[in-house]
């Protein structure tokens, strides 16, 4: 009986375990429409209408709790609509003083947010350059700006199962790093897979599942020796 009550122990311990092992999973995307596959309820914010078109501006910007700042030294600036960059496209660009030294970096940061997706770009310095996105959450990621600066843009997206707070963009070796469009949704996401808390759960169901097989067993046969004793 001690033995079953272990086993059964261990059990429920898998189980709980299988439950919090999920608390930090963080899904990368970058192909926009996977991303939006996995998301719902999303807020879309753009720079348009930020500074007037042909001007540029000096930021930081803020949509409400959402707020798109330069970092350390960098120079953060908003690009109006009709700019060579992008198609016209308005943007956020932060300008780094010192190339090399300083790197060009975007700081994102929100009240808290299930999903956060990006459309970024680079004006001005070579393409195909790596670089960091870091989250608020301590992860971190590595990508490369389009091959074509001022004219391609990349796409990038995070959907966590805890909130994020914060996103830094870090250009290294670079001059500018560019933001198009922000992507955010605090509502619930469809896709975020989490195949080792599934698997985790699975062993612990299938885990009571034996044992209460076990016990099962043990009662047909104590059961079988009895009768004939009783008939006899």
């Amino acid at each position: 009986m001690r033995r079953s009550l272990t086993s059964a122990a261990v059990g429920l311990l898998v189980l709980s375990f299988a439950s919090g092992e999920g608390s930090a999973a963080i899904t990368e995307y970058t192909d926009p429409t996977a991303y939006g596959a996995a998301t719902s309820n999303q807020t879309t914010f753009n720079f348009d209408g930020v500074t007037a078109p042909g001007t540029v501006s000096l930021g930081p910007v803020s949509f409400g709790d959402l707020s798109v700042d330069g970092s350390g030294t960098n120079l953060p600036l908003v690009f109006g609509a009709g700019s060579p960059f992008y198609g016209g496209s308005a943007f956020f660009s932060s300008i780094s003083p010192l190339p090399g030294f300083d790197p060009a970096q975007v700081l994102c940061t929100l009240a808290g947010s299930t999903a956060i997706g990006f459309i970024y770009g680079d004006f001005a310095d070579e393409g195909d350059a790596p670089i960091t996105v870091t989250l608020s959450t301590g992860d971190s990621f590595t990508l490369n700006t389009p091959l074509n600066p001022g004219l391609d843009t990349g796409f990038v997206g995070f959907v966590s199962d805890t909130p994020i707070t914060s996103v830094t963009f870090s250009n290294d070796d670079g001059l500018t790093f560019d933001l198009l469009q922000v992507e955010t949704t605090s509502g619930s996401t469809v896709g975020a897979p989490e195949p080792a808390p599934m698997a985790l759960m699975a062993i612990g169901l299938l885990s009571l599942a034996v044992l209460g097989r076990r016990r099962t067993v043990r009662i047909e046969r104590a059961v079988r020796v009895l009768l004939p004793r009783r008939r006899r």
